[in-house]
């Protein structure tokens, strides 16, 4: 025989419990529902928008996965070439490939343009304009944040990343 036979569990410290884990759940849900249904709330939080571009981003196709091949950059405004992604570009498809999931996620389709941003709080940032979703790059650490700040550089447009 136990002891619990002749003293059973107390039911308030199971009554706690079971309130603990029902309201971490419902915190949980709750947090990912916001989450879900204001994707770029953080972005109000980075000041004025010094600079910015809209950028389209071709996968070719040839690589295991989205964005896993060739990639070639465009600016989306004037469809001049900026760039060709090079193998060791992996942050930069990182950051595409979670937005495309993103985008399948949610059913979007149609051209992938993203926005490209600067801000007075010295933020970078990559949204995705048909879903919201949005990457606050800087983050990631100054040499990721610098794979992504040649685009914004109207002076090293086309220049130096073409080659694979």
């Amino acid at each position: 025989m136990s002891s619990l036979d002749q003293r059973p569990f107390p039911k308030m410290a199971l009554l706690g419990a079971g309130m603990l884990a029902l309201t971490t759940v419902v915190g949980v849900g709750a947090h990912q529902l916001i989450k879900h249904f204001s994707p770029t709330a953080e972005v109000a939080d980075y000041g004025t928008q010094i600079q910015a571009r809209r950028l389209r981003f071709i996968d070719q196709g040839d690589g295991i996965s989205s964005f896993g091949g060739h990639v070639r950059v465009f600016d989306a405004t004037t469809g001049r070439e900026l760039a060709q992604l090079k193998e060791s570009d992996g942050f930069v498809r990182a950051v595409l490939n979670s937005l495309a999931f993103e985008r399948t996620r949610s059913g979007a389709g149609g051209d992938t343009v993203f926005e490209l941003a600067s801000w007075s709080s010295h933020k970078l940032t990559l949204k995705d304009t048909a879903t919201g979703a949005s990457v606050s790059l800087g983050q990631f650490g100054a040499g990721n944040t610098a794979a992504f700040l040649r685009f914004l550089d109207p002076a090293a447009d086309g220049e130096g990343d073409r080659r694979r």
